[in-house]
């Protein structure tokens, strides 16, 4: 399969959010509280600044991926939206996002990367323990589980 992984343009606004809120709908029903959508109305302001990026995996037209990188403060930066389309998982696109995320983080010199998911989020999870993040937290709410990650770059 052929794909381009880029920065988000303007025109990716409607595939985005209806990756996104289709996979939460499915996998996270139960979460739907911890998982805000607000910033997927916004993506251009949210994660435009210059320390900010928000990446998508664009295959012939169709978003199949995306991530985003938030700035925390100076040196920390938040991991976000790892999203896959379940029909084109395990093909390294997960992998490929978060890769291009943390090299994002290291030319805007950031010192840590964080990423906080719930145990329903195994696979993202292990994704990012496979690239090097450790697990720092582990927080009860609401009855499920949050794990905050990070990395040191």
């Amino acid at each position: 399969m052929t794909y381009d992984l880029r920065r988000y343009k303007r025109d990716d606004a409607d595939g985005v959010r209806e990756l996104i809120l289709s996979i939460l709908a499915k996998e996270y029903p139960f979460e739907k509280s911890a998982y805000s959508d607000s910033d997927l109305d916004k993506i251009d302001s949210i994660y435009g600044g210059g320390k900010n990026a928000f990446f998508v995996i664009d295959e012939e037209g169709r978003i199949t991926g995306t991530t985003g990188v938030k700035e925390d403060s100076r040196e920390e930066a938040l991991l976000r939206r790892v999203f896959v389309d379940p029909k084109a998982r395990k093909h390294g696109y997960g992998s490929a996002l978060v890769d291009r995320a943390v090299d994002f983080c290291k030319e805007k010199g950031y010192k840590r990367v964080y990423f906080r998911c719930t145990d329903r989020m195994a696979d993202a999870m292990r994704l990012c323990m496979k690239k090097g993040f450790k697990e720092v937290e582990n927080l009860e709410i609401g009855g499920f589980h949050i794990h905050k990650l990070e990395l040191k770059i």
